[in-house]
């Protein structure tokens, strides 16, 4: 078995060796990568079976030091870890007991904090003398003669079947058999799974310029985020998207074992011109408040809403509706009219900030089509009086 381990017998050894290597590295050109020797033992080294063979090394990395992996015969061995992991240079020390005889390359390769390794060191040693050897069921030559054999000799005793002879080796091993290689790494746990999209639905998938859908979706799976167009959302759970142009939109639901998506793409259908149409929208019945009272602070109000509404029309289609208006001699203002059915427009608007007796308020609409932003049209200007509250 291999552990790591500093030898004081080995201190003066080490630091010859130390001494020899930093002279070797100032001279010699540098070498990009990891890179690990050995010290000990030397080139052909011998010894006998059950013998304990100490192995040191040194391995040097300009990112620091990871680990130190040592192999026999070109098989992991073992993996060893310098004491303070992240050192450009260390020393490991370590012990490989020999149960057989032969020819064994042992081999150190240093690998550094970002995983890159170096070249092998190579060492070749030579175990010499028998293996462990074992009995097996005594037979009649290996007993030794029977005692009708031996005349007037005593009765030899038959030694115990499949009875282990006492171990050869000069020296037991530190701590008995050595463990299984580590060098290869255990299966990994299992990941966790990424959440799943079990559903993602939109209204309609083909829509006119103008028109919304709505989008809906459920995902299992414990996720820790989902987005929906780029905005986070939960689930189950819905959306309204008014695309002016045909667009993909994505939900992304995210969780510890990665990330699933699911697209849906929108088709917007844009209006077809209509031939020789160079007008704006047709602006009809208009209509609004008569008067309108001004505040003084007793009996009337000034925030209750008035409304405006106005029907209004295009064979292209109508982009869009706006009411213009204007107090006193107030620059104009505007507000977008909500369809509300079939061509009529409509809004109700509150002003609380109508001042004074015998002002005036001005306002007309202004609605453009879809076959050019330039085909607008406006309705008449519309005068109302501001009267102060009555006494």
């Amino acid at each position: 078995m291999m552990r790591l381990r500093h030898w004081s017998s080995k201190l003066i050894l080490s630091l010859i060796f130390l001494g020899l290597t930093a002279v070797l590295l100032s001279c010699a050109p540098t070498e990009a990568g990891p890179r690990a020797w050995i010290d000990w033992p030397t080139e052909g080294f011998e010894t006998n079976v059950g013998a304990t063979v100490t192995l040191i090394a040194h391995a040097y990395a300009a990112d620091g030091v990871g680990e130190v992996r040592l192999e026999v015969d070109r098989q992991p061995y073992r993996l060893v870890s310098p004491d303070q992991p992240g050192e450009q240079f260390v020393e490991i020390s370590a012990e490989w007991f020999a149960e057989e005889p032969g020819i064994y390359l042992l081999s150190v390769t240093a690998i550094d904090v970002n995983g890159q390794g170096s070249n092998p060191a190579d060492v070749t040693v030579s175990i010499t003398g028998e293996g462990p050897m074992f009995a097996t069921t005594a037979g009649p030559e290996e007993t030794g003669p029977a005692a009708s054999e031996t005349p007037g000799g005593p009765v030899a005793t038959e030694a115990p079947t499949e009875t282990p002879l006492a171990p050869t080796p000069t020296a037991p091993p530190p701590t008995g058999t050595p463990l299984p290689p580590t060098a290869t790494p255990p299966p990994p746990t299992e990941a966790p799974e990424p959440p799943r999209i079990v559903a993602f639905e939109v209204g309609r998938s083909r829509i006119s310029a103008g028109e919304c859908v709505r989008f809906s979706w459920r995902v299992e799976g414990n996720p820790s985020a989902i987005y929906f167009d780029g905005e986070g959302v939960t689930s189950p759970d819905s959306r309204d998207r008014c695309p002016t142009a045909t667009k993909d939109f994505e939900l992304r639901a995210e969780g510890p074992g990665g990330a699933a998506t699911e697209r849906l793409t929108v088709v917007v259908v844009q209006p077809s011109p209509t031939p020789g149409d160079t007008e704006g929208p047709l602006i009809q019945n208009e209509t609004g408040p008569q008067q309108m009272w001004a505040p003084d602070g007793s009996a009337c109000r000034d925030d209750e809403p008035y409304q405006f509404q106005a029907k209004v029309s295009d064979p292209s289609g109508v982009l869009w509706v706006k009411l213009v208006y204007s107090i006193g001699q107030n620059p104009d203002q505007s507000g977008g009219m909500a369809l509300v059915s079939g061509t009529t427009y409509r809004m109700n608007l509150t002003l609380p900030n109508l001042q004074g007796d015998g002002g005036t308020f001005r306002w007309h609409i202004r609605a453009c089509d879809k076959v050019n932003p330039m085909n607008c049209s406006e309705s008449g200007t519309h005068t109302v009086t501001i009267w102060g509250c009555p006494q």
